[in-house]
């Protein structure tokens, strides 16, 4: 395939801050992707550039993407690796190597007349990972308490379910926290100044209500002051967190533990899926999506899942061989937005298309556009219309 124009702006993320975006005419018509921006980055991600830099870097390069004949995504990757020869994109940034390799799968796709699920094989719709509650603020709490079904038996039906539950969560949290008045964070989840305790009390009551699964995503590396794990009204060295994960696992049947030690120590990560077997403990920053990183979790059996984020790893290609290594490992896949979203659906795409096991897309806000897409690809699959 070759292209007929490929050009970049910058737009905005739900951050109300600056991002990257590419745009590709071929023959077929035009698609466009942009890269979303995490709040907090593990140090084995690849690195973001300016996107002002990142214009400038892209008009030295286009050139090569107007001239070249590719075959498929994988010869795109692969220009993009000779063009930035670092490991972590720091020459031409990961935020522009990501739009350009996601763009280009999305003119692969419209090139044959697909969508991008159905240009890439699969059509397994995933089962939701929905952030309902997030902390006050740092050392308060866990960053996020999540929502997962139980069982599914459309994307539509589990959506229906976390969604009631999610509204009924907020009229608790009036009820029992004078500090709430329908605060959301970036992800639009109900902010709360309770403690984890009086949370996890109330998403256990509504889980119930539901038929629902209670999820955690820790974010240690938020409050890792180096030594110890810093919370409110304590701090607690790596055997204290693990015993106090443990605890809180087994008395709230928590089903998804994601982060619960900041990302370097990966053999604590190892203790503790030994010693919660039934309990799917989730690396995101201990990975980055990063296939090094995660042949040596699979090596020290330290996850059974792992969040997948493209801008993370900078190409889809090798978002795609990160993947394929989890699931070849039996290791649960969950793709995940970033805090700061765009209006780019690619996720749900690439979730469906690949057959992950979950997708962790938000409730509410402007997190709606993911599930709105996810809808509409469940009802193309079943052929609703």
């Amino acid at each position: 395939m070759r292209i007929k124009d490929i050009r970049a702006r910058i737009v905005y993320s739900t951050k109300s801050t600056q991002t990257i975006e590419i745009e590709i005419e071929t023959y077929k018509g035009k698609v466009k992707a942009s890269s979303p921006i995490g709040t907090s980055k593990g140090k084995f991600e690849v690195k973001e550039i300016e996107p002002k830099r990142a214009l400038l870097k892209f008009n030295s390069i286009k050139k090569l993407f107007l001239n070249t004949d590719f075959e498929d995504i994988k010869d795109v990757d692969n220009l993009l690796h000779i063009i930035d020869k670092t490991e972590d994109f720091s020459e031409i940034g990961g935020n522009l190597a990501i739009a350009i390799s996601a763009a280009f799968l999305k003119a692969f796709a419209l090139n044959e007349d697909k969508e991008v699920f159905e240009y890439l094989g699969n059509k397994k719709i995933p089962l939701p990972v929905c952030n309902v509650i997030g902390s006050w603020k740092k050392f308060y709490g866990f960053q996020e308490y999540l929502l997962i079904p139980s069982k599914q038996t459309s994307f539509f039906d589990s959506i229906e379910k976390i969604s009631q539950a999610y509204l009924r969560i907020g009229e608790i949290l009036k009820e029992k926290d004078t500090n709430f008045n329908f605060g959301k964070n970036l992800e639009s989840a109900w902010i709360t100044s309770l403690d984890i305790e009086n949370i996890l009390e109330i998403l256990s009551e509504v889980a119930n209500e539901f038929d629902l699964r209670i999820g955690i995503d820790v974010a240690a590396n938020n409050f890792f002051d180096g030594e110890f794990y810093v919370y409110k009204n304590e701090k607690l060295n790596r055997i204290e967190q693990l015993s106090f994960l443990e605890d809180i696992v087994k008395r709230f049947k928590i089903y998804y533990l994601e982060d619960p030690f900041e990302e370097n120590d990966i053999t604590s990560f190892s203790a503790l899926q030994a010693d919660l077997p039934t309990c799917l403990i989730c690396g995101d920053d201990l990975y980055a999506t990063n296939l090094k990183r995660l042949k040596i979790g699979i090596d020290m059996k330290a996850t059974k899942a792992v969040i997948i984020k493209p801008n993370q790893v900078g190409t889809i290609t090798d978002t795609i061989k990160f993947f394929e290594e989890a699931k070849k490992h039996n290791i649960k896949t969950v793709f995940s937005h970033r805090s700061g979203e765009t209006d780019d659906n690619l996720i749900c795409h690439l979730a469906v298309g690949l057959g992950s096991d979950f997708a962790k897309i938000g409730i509410s806000g402007e997190r709606i556009c993911k599930i709105n897409e996810m809808v509409r690809i469940e009802e193309k699959i079943k052929n609703i219309f």
